[in-house]
């Protein structure tokens, strides 16, 4: 169960198929193994140990994916950065990792230049692309390295990445992803995802999130093409389907919303789709009917975290958008447990609840691709893994066919009056209204109930609606004490690169002014 083990292999079987699709590039499976071998042999012979930390701060290309690969048959661990981050955050992903290696793409070149002084365990700067004032170079690593396979003795156990956490929560926790943790998770994904090895898969999301790679390795695994995007572009996305006759791709609701709602989306060839797996937040029903009109029935919403490496999955054939009531229902849930994991819902004790749909209770999950642990966090580790579970944080409900449904995040819980308030309900609720693009439901103070509910929505384009219409719409839907008692209109929300708003910055403008 070794991460370097699926491009082996895979390049041993299909040695001259198209195995990587860049902009201008394409590289077969043999091609993009040997360049792989390469730089996994330049790194150590840079003088890089076994576990030594190597981090890369860079937008997506075949060397980004080429580097995962790298680093794991060089038995070394890569520790990915956010892009959006900018000096202070960079700062403390690279120290606290250890990172002693740094790849920096030559677009944020600034970056880097302005925290050099302040990374201490920095070795070895290594430029990718053209103009960088570092020492080695990346291409010229890989033309001037052996290209046998590395000979590092690793074990399953061993870590592969260092992923830090979006920090929705809080600051960043350094999730550690061990090759058995990725291995497992891509192959069930590959099975669950149904992924054909003649399919053309799309990678558009930042390849520094989820480093555990599951949602990139399994398409690999299977022997598909890959085709990588340098970022989330509403109408490249559409392009590269029909150029490219794409097959599959997975991704969050907000961006799907601007791929469906792209108003030249009609004139695609889009029929070589065969599935859209939905990650990293609820999938509106309305969202999810207009995929489908598009698309067609080909809509898979799936649940994990950064910490489960893979989580649970929704069957299409086990909902129907209009049919028996039952398959509605469905459409709320996030699926069930997919191979190799286990899913409970336990209360405040740890005692599984009634599967009724109606007791409430945290979401754990159990599988060999869970995380190790967090990085330098021995108590926070004992608290998210504890009982050998994986503690979500998320509050659901389990019907009586294991079907789970997320209620809400346990810390976005609104508290009015001592009465709870679930936010993604009055959320569900808002999105229902045509005008609606995104909107996130937060608890704000108020002097008479402690806090209240607020509504912050960005509206389509050229769409318009009223406070007073969204109140009056959740009013006929809720419980009045459910209903927001303001609505701020933006442009748009804040969001971390898997698309979940950043409730936390929103709340933290209204708080702070307590």
């Amino acid at each position: 169960m070794l991460v370097g083990d699926i491009i082996r292999r895979t390049a041993a079987k299909h040695p001259d198929k198209a195995g990587v699709v860049f902009e201008d590039k394409r590289y077969t499976w043999e091609e993009v193994n040997r360049r792989v071998n390469c730089l996994a042999n330049g790194l150590l012979q840079l003088g890089l140990q076994k576990q030594d930390r190597v981090a890369i701060l860079s937008h997506n290309c075949n060397q980004y994916l080429e580097f995962y690969f790298a680093t794991a048959k060089a038995g070394l661990i890569a520790v990915p950065l956010n892009t959006m981050f900018l000096g202070k955050e960079l700062t403390f992903l690279l120290n606290d990792s250890g990172a002693n290696t740094l790849i920096t793409d030559t677009n944020y070149l600034n970056k880097v230049e302005s925290v050099t002084s302040e990374l201490p365990h920095i070795k070895h700067y290594i430029g990718l692309g053209d103009g960088h004032p570092f020492p080695y170079d990346f291409e010229r690593l890989i033309a001037e390295s052996p290209s046998d396979e590395p000979e590092v003795t690793i074990n399953d156990e061993d870590l592969c990445v260092i992923a830090y956490t979006s920090g929705t929560t809080g600051r960043p926790k350094g999730a550690m992803v061990t090759h058995q943790a990725s291995w497992v998770s891509a192959n069930a994904l590959a099975v669950e995802w149904r992924t054909k090895p003649h399919w053309n898969y799309l990678l558009p999301g930042p390849f520094f999130f989820a480093a555990a790679n599951f949602g990139r390795y399994h398409a690999i695994m299977r022997g598909c093409a890959v085709v990588i995007l340098r970022g989330w572009d509403a109408a490249t996305v559409l392009q590269t389907i029909e150029r490219e006759k794409i097959n599959g791709f997975n991704g969050g609701p907000t961006v799907l919303a601007r791929v469906v709602n792209h108003p030249d989306v009609g004139k695609y060839d889009l029929s070589s789709m065969r599935i859209i797996v939905v990650t990293g937040g609820p999938l509106p029903l309305p969202l999810w009917q207009k995929t489908e009109e598009i698309f067609g029935p080909i809509v898979f919403p799936a649940y994990g975290l950064t910490e489960s490496c893979g989580g649970t999955l929704l069957q299409r054939e086990d909902v129907s958008l209009e049919g028996p009531a039952n398959l509605q229902r469905r459409t709320q849930s996030i699926g069930r447990a997919m191979i190799h994991t286990e899913a409970r819902v336990v209360d405040e004790t740890g005692k599984d609840v009634a599967c009724n749909d109606r007791e409430v209770g945290e979401l754990l999950l159990r599988s060999d691709g869970m995380i190790k642990g967090y990085w330098n966090l021995p108590e926070e580790t004992a608290k998210v893994l504890e009982g050998g579970w994986l503690h979500t944080g998320d509050l659901a409900t389990m019907d009586e066919d294991r079907y789970i449904y997320i209620v809400d995040r346990k810390k976005d819980i609104i508290k009015s009056g001592g009465v709870q308030i679930w936010p993604r309900e009055v959320e569900d609720v808002i999105y229902t209204h045509p005008a609606v693009l995104h909107c996130a439901v937060i608890g704000v103070p108020d002097e008479k109930w402690g806090e209240t509910p607020k509504a912050v929505i960005a509206l389509k384009k050229g769409a318009h609606v009223t406070e007073e219409e969204i109140i009056e719409l959740c009013k006929e839907n809720l419980a009045s004490f459910k209903k927001p008692t303001s609505v701020e209109f933006v442009d748009e929300l804040p969001l971390t690169p898997s698309g979940k708003v950043l409730k936390r910055d929103l709340r933290k403008s209204y708080w702070n002014q307590c």
